[in-house]
């Protein structure tokens, strides 16, 4: 069984869901992962992302997020990242988006329903030096538009 960061269903509000039952503080464990995502682990960028939406109303299916991202890391220990740089140096940049990536799983009424989501990674000699996973503050109307917004903001 290969092990995720995150749930293949996106992470919503979950207005009528369980109260969170954990003691340990949302928003420092959150906190926590930020920063191991923006220094040393950007597999797990999209899936904290996406639990730092719900710090203020956090509940037991954001803490069930929380431990799916500490589970794999758990379970990588051993696996790292190795960046050998190519001979030639060049500088090349990833982009991609999702279009409406919380439709239907939220409100509809809801703005942030609504919003897609980016991520792009910009190499330098084949090594990363920027990895990057946010919602989008336009509101885009198609798939192209989307990715047009995901490539003007990467850069």
């Amino acid at each position: 069984m290969k092990i995720t960061p995150a749930a293949e269903t996106p992470l919503g509000t979950d207005k009528i869901g369980i109260e969170r039952v954990e003691q340990w503080n949302y928003a420092s464990t959150v906190r926590m992962l930020l920063y191991l995502a923006s220094n040393s682990h950007p597999d797990i960028t999209f899936a904290i992302h996406q639990c730092t939406h719900f710090t203020h109303c956090a509940k037991q299916s954001h803490e069930n997020a929380i431990k799916c991202i500490c589970h794999y890391l758990q379970g990588t220990l051993n696996e790292s990242l190795i960046f050998k740089p190519m001979q030639k140096l060049s500088l090349d940049c990833y982009a991609d988006a999702d279009f409406v990536g919380l439709w239907g799983q939220e409100d509809d009424q809801d703005p942030v329903s609504v919003k897609s989501h980016t991520g792009y990674v910009l190499l330098f000699g084949g090594c990363p030096l920027l990895w990057v996973s946010k919602l989008q503050t336009e509101i885009a109307l198609s798939t192209m538009e989307v990715e047009y917004i995901a490539l003007s903001h990467s850069m």
